[in-house]
């Protein structure tokens, strides 16, 4: 059983001609050789640039999931970031300390080891260097960390003393923020999923339904044209700049003060660069494990897929009341690709069903992404055996 021509078009083609994650061949310094067991047998090697070894990432594994991370001792890098949700959060925008509310919405850490560029705007190339915001950023505060108060509360505990010692052996002070970062970063990037049914029939293991192959032709098809945005092998590189692995576009969400304008809280890559033509961009979103990972949209706005897929097919959002009404379709900035396409109900089914099945059920249940912590539910531990969470005294 093999792929049709615009799956292999958009999974192996398309990195042959990006030399970005390409299994087909190895430039110098551009793919690792390394083969960890828990890379899905299709996967394009990690990107040389990454060494993980099991050590630092288990490491890494508790700090991610410790809220000695936050001042106040409530967050961790996985209450954002929570494994049944696909390592998002479930919320419409993200939150800090003592719930205060943050612009956008929690993007999905899954297969992020092969991005290049993070954020839904700012365009930060690094889980390391954009791990300085949610930490120690104050506008907005997310975790409300200061350097001092952190590396204070890892080396009040002895099993960090002894754990950063090994891993991290030739460092006069191996409790430091960089090896801090540097090992919650080893876990992050190794947060990856390839087991939906989808991953299942491209290896040959499973025929997909009829239903979803319907979908599947209609998302790689020129009618709707699904995959010229979300393609590739994460179903988030757009095929209109083969060179690029990530893109920016104006999806027609807003159409505000007949001039285009977002809301002022989000406005897209315009706040990066300046420039106009960029009012309303965002990075493209992987649609791999859409189930767990709603609400939808840079702002979280959209809470069924329906109507996401009939604002694409009339070409912009409309919104009829509100202080945010307007018609997308309408709006200046909008990419040309959001043209808009008949859809029958049939369709919109098919390509749902065909969306669904990007799925992977499993990965909420993978151990070596679980929380070392407890967790409880109805006052019984639910995740034995587990270590008692850090509780500010």
């Amino acid at each position: 059983m093999k792929p049709p021509i615009k799956p292999i078009f958009g999974w192996v083609a398309l990195w042959c001609l990006t030399n970005t994650l390409s299994g087909c061949a190895e430039p110098d310094g551009g793919v690792s050789s390394q083969r960890p067991d828990w890379l899905p047998e299709h996967f394009p090697s990690l990107p040389a640039t990454i060494e993980i070894s099991s050590q630092k990432r288990e490491l890494g594994r508790w700090l991610f999931y410790d809220v000695r991370l936050s001042a106040n001792g409530t967050r961790s890098c996985g209450t954002c970031h929570e494994q049944p949700k696909a390592f998002s959060d479930g919320l419409v925008t993200g939150l800090g300390i003592e719930n205060s509310q943050l612009p956008l919405n929690s993007l999905s850490l899954v297969n992020v080891a092969w991005r290049e560029e993070l954020t839904w705007y700012r365009q930060i190339d690094s889980v390391e260097e954009h791990m300085l915001i949610p930490l120690f950023a104050d506008n907005p505060v997310e975790m409300g960390m200061t350097e001092s108060l952190m590396l204070e509360r890892l080396a009040d505990s002895e099993r960090y003393q002894e754990w950063f010692a090994e891993v991290y052996p030739t460092d006069t002070d191996p409790i430091s923020v960089e090896n801090t970062i540097d090992a919650i970063s080893a876990f992050t990037l190794s947060i990856i999923d390839g087991n939906s049914r989808y991953d299942q029939w491209y290896r040959g293991e499973i025929a997909l339904s009829a239903t979803e192959q319907r979908g599947m032709a209609l998302f790689f098809g020129d009618k709707m044209q699904c995959s010229v945005c979300h393609g590739g092998l994460f179903f988030d590189q757009p095929q209109t700049e083969p060179e690029r692995r990530h893109g920016y576009f104006n999806t027609g969400l807003y159409h505000l003060f007949e001039t285009g304008e977002y809301p002022v809280s989000t406005q897209g890559l315009i706040a990066s660069t300046g420039n106009s033509e960029d009012m309303g961009k965002f990075r493209v979103p992987t649609l791999r494990n859409l189930s767990m990972t709603k609400p939808w949209m840079h702002d979280g706005t959209e809470f069924d897929l329906e109507n996401i897929l009939d604002s694409y097919a009339r070409g912009g959002r409309l919104l009829q009341s509100g202080s945010n009404a307007g018609d997308g379709s309408e709006n200046p900035y909008k990419s040309d690709l959001i043209s808009g396409f008949e859809m029958s109900l049939e369709e919109r089914a098919d390509l749902l069903r065909f969306l669904m099945s990007l799925n992977d059920d499993s990965l909420a249940t993978v151990e070596r992404l679980q929380t070392p912590f407890c967790q409880r539910r109805a006052g019984e531990i639910i995740n034995p055996p587990c270590e008692e969470p850090f509780i500010l005294e």
